[in-house]
């Protein structure tokens, strides 16, 4: 066995199916005991009937699973099952070979239980479902494959179903666009939804646009904003309402991806102002809506509850199609083709493009201080390049962003208006 030396970093191990729910400081303090292993193909990982108390995990490459009858399986770290421990039951069921060299973890029962204490997660997935069957992995797929197939099909009638922008949101952006725009125009349409005017008005009066006096009109708001950041500004505040969902099995994933969006929206509107020449509005949007396909996929999941109640086969299905659905929905809003491009490329970490940064270049960045990128070297990612950062900057947090926590938290609490 060779071991690698390196620790997993957080976005990996929120992949993990039992582990995706610890709070973040037990996870972080699990992490720096974990250490990355690495195997050749044909070396033994688990034999048959094995005892030991510890739990594997999959990351690179793939393995071949072996019953007492014979019976083999093959599991790809893409595969749903790959996100649930491999082989679970002790004694186990089966032997685990490598089938090609992979990257994997092996942690200690004890360990994992200190982590997760009394903590008590909202995954379906945790140390007692140790106890059913091995081959409810072989579900995971199954069901990930209905949901799949479902979209796809929909998706080649011409009958996807994809959210659509609130009213007030897409009547803005015919409002802006009118020739005869004004702000006593673009205003009358946001009075339709007070809550929305209510915010272009607090919105207006931040510190982000210096106003000396304060204004309580959002005729004055407009004129204060401009017609362009308004409109993203009206379409920032109506994104949250798409955020939710009747499932109670879902509710908690939708909630994740909102936090998630509302972060990297923060981290990209900043960043943005401090490396380059971006507009903070729609950085901060390209953020927010670079996940909205996921959206989608969550509404397609009410629909089949063997993936509502499942958060592997939910999760593979969210993997499979999140960047596709993204730039459907974006061009089907009519949004600018920077934001669809951001979304279409937001994990594109080694895209290649001449010219200067753009917001898909923010956007991958932004994930990378995230962690979101897993293990992959920020020396080859050419979006830090042409933004003018370093790999020195990214292992160290970005320095930029740490700097900026002010600016972070005012970003944060727009959204929160």
């Amino acid at each position: 066995m060779t071991d690698s030396s390196n620790h997993p970093s957080l976005a990996v191990l929120r992949r993990l199916s039992t582990l995706r729910d610890i709070p973040q400081d037990r996870l972080e303090r699990l992490r720096q005991e974990l250490s990355i292993r690495e195997e050749q193909p044909g070396k033994e990982l688990l034999a048959l009937g094995a005892t030991d108390e510890t739990t594997l995990y999959l990351l690179e490459g793939s393995c071949r699973l072996v019953a007492e009858d014979g019976g083999e399986k093959i599991v790809n770290h893409t595969d749903p099952s790959a996100l649930a421990p491999l082989a679970r039951l002790r004694p186990s069921h089966y032997q685990v070979v490598a089938e090609t060299s992979i990257r994997y973890l092996r942690i200690d029962n004890a360990m994992l239980e200190q982590s997760l204490g009394k903590f008590e997660p909202t995954s379906s997935l945790t140390l007692e479902t140790y106890q059913v069957e091995e081959e409810d992995d072989l579900g995971h797929m199954a069901a990930e494959n209905r949901l799949t197939l479902q979209i796809y099909e929909d998706l080649n009638e011409d009958r996807l179903l994809l959210p659509s922008l609130p009213l007030v949101a897409l009547r803005i952006g015919e409002a802006v666009n009118d020739e005869d725009a004004d702000a006593r125009r673009v205003a009358k349409v946001i009075e339709t939804d007070p809550a929305i005017a209510l915010k272009i008005v607090k919105a207006a009066n931040s510190a982000r646009y210096g106003g000396v006096s304060r204004i309580s009109t959002v005729v004055e708001a407009v004129a204060r904003v401009g017609l362009q950041d308004t409109q993203v500004l009206v379409i920032t505040f109506a994104l949250r309402e798409l955020f939710r969902t009747g499932s109670k099995d879902l509710e908690q994933r939708m909630l994740e991806l909102w936090e998630h969006s509302r972060r990297i929206a923060v981290l990209t509107q900043v960043l943005g102002e401090k490396v380059g020449d971006f507009n903070g509005h729609e950085s901060l949007l390209a953020g927010l809506v670079h996940d909205i396909g996921v959206v989608a996929v969550i509404g397609y999941a009410r629909e089949f509850p063997e993936v509502a109640g499942d958060p592997v086969a939910l999760e593979s299905s969210i993997q499979a199609l999140r960047t596709q659905l993204s730039g459907m929905i974006l061009s089907k809003w009519q949004l600018p083709s920077d934001l669809v491009n951001a979304a279409k490329e937001a994990e594109n970490w080694y895209r290649a493009k001449s010219g200067p940064a753009d917001l898909a270049d923010l956007v991958i960045v932004a994930q990378l201080h995230e962690g979101i990128g897993g293990d992959l070297d920020p020396a080859q990612v050419p979006a830090l390049d042409r933004l003018g950062l370093t790999q020195e900057q990214i292992d160290g947090g970005l320095e930029v962003l740490n700097e900026a926590q002010e600016e972070i938290e005012t970003a944060r609490r727009q959204l929160n208006a």
